[in-house]
């Protein structure tokens, strides 16, 4: 079945009566946190020859690189994911599954999002990035703190060869470590399938660690929904 169906109406709700109680009280939250993404600084010679220094500047696709980064991340500690897990089962013979949807996203362009602290550190472009939300959004991000909701943490991987999609396959690898630990519990009974919705509960951090980018997230999750393998 697909992720985006009647079950996403239902854990749609689940946000959506936390909201109605948060309103206005957030409207000076903003989000900040440090990105970094990698550039080969390129040398701009001055149009004369003179004692000037050259100046130094990277490739707009590494900007953009960043600041996609840090849209993707604000809208996740925001709007959060629902996702869809299906635990291995061996005797059934049914591999693992999980899916990861977004529940919204900072428009490209957003003046709410913004930049500074900007330099070039070795071959890694880095700057703190701030959001700050509407009260609607900020509502959103205040909800996730709620008693209902769950934390966990997870830590994920995937090869520098892959580029900075491979930043994001290490995110969703973190991600799923984080509900495989938190779903534990259920998963001894072998369900068919779970779902819920998480959102990052604090910027992710991302490391290069022996040839491979390794994410660190936390995370606040809600089960919405376990279904079960039907017994005849």
């Amino acid at each position: 079945m697909p992720l985006r169906s009647a079950g996403h109406a239902r854990t749609a709700l689940l946000l959506a009566c936390l909201l109605s109680a948060r309103g206005i009280a957030c409207q000076d939250l903003v989000l900040r946190a440090e990105f970094w993404a990698e550039s080969e600084p390129v040398e701009v010679l001055p149009a004369e020859i003179t004692d000037t220094a050259p100046k130094v500047t990277v490739p707009e696709e590494v900007v953009r690189s960043l600041l996609e980064e840090g849209r993707r991340v604000f809208s996740g500690m925001i709007w959060g994911f629902e996702f869809r897990y299906v635990p291995y089962d061996k005797a059934r013979g049914v591999a693992e599954e999980l899916e990861i949807v977004p529940l919204g996203e900072i428009p490209w362009g957003d003046p709410r999002l913004g930049t500074s602290q900007t330099r070039l550190t070795g071959t890694q472009l880095r700057a703190y990035l701030e959001y700050r939300p509407d009260p609607s959004a900020a509502a959103r991000k205040a909800a996730w703190d709620d008693a209902t909701f769950q934390s966990a943490q997870g830590r994920g991987s995937a090869p520098l060869a892959g580029g900075r999609e491979a930043r994001k396959a290490a995110l969703d690898q973190a991600a799923k470590e984080a509900l495989r630990e938190l779903l534990r519990p259920v998963e001894k009974n072998k369900p068919r399938e779970i779902r819920g919705v998480f959102a990052y509960d604090a910027s992710p951090r991302i490391v290069i660690t022996g040839g491979s980018y390794t994410a660190v997230v936390r995370i606040r999750v809600k089960v919405a929904e376990v279904r079960r393998y039907s017994v005849y």
